[in-house]
């Protein structure tokens, strides 16, 4: 069984703004591609912003959001098997 934790380096950032998500990875082979995916209308769609997991099981992905307000992601195996809990991030 899989599993991905994620963290976000800042909690709110204004437009524009990189955020740094960080995680660590268990049941998931090393090289494996990671996404990045944010919840839109009830639904969770692939933002272009992917990593691969490093040898130890961790991994980072910088995304910059475009849009004012809440953004709720979370980080997914790129087959959608494996998914962490939401962080969420507040846009301003």
């Amino acid at each position: 069984m899989g599993s991905i934790t994620v963290s976000a380096n800042h909690k709110a950032v204004k437009v524009g703004n990189a955020v740094v998500f960080t995680g660590r990875v268990k049941g998931i082979k090393a090289g494996s591609t990671l996404v990045l995916q944010h919840q839109r209308n009830g639904k969770w769609t692939t933002l272009k912003a992917t990593a691969a997991v490093n040898k130890n099981g961790t991994y980072t992905i910088k995304r910059a959001f475009t849009t004012k307000g809440t953004e709720h992601v979370r980080v997914a195996t790129k087959s959608g098997t494996f998914h962490s809990s939401p962080v969420s991030v507040q846009v301003s």
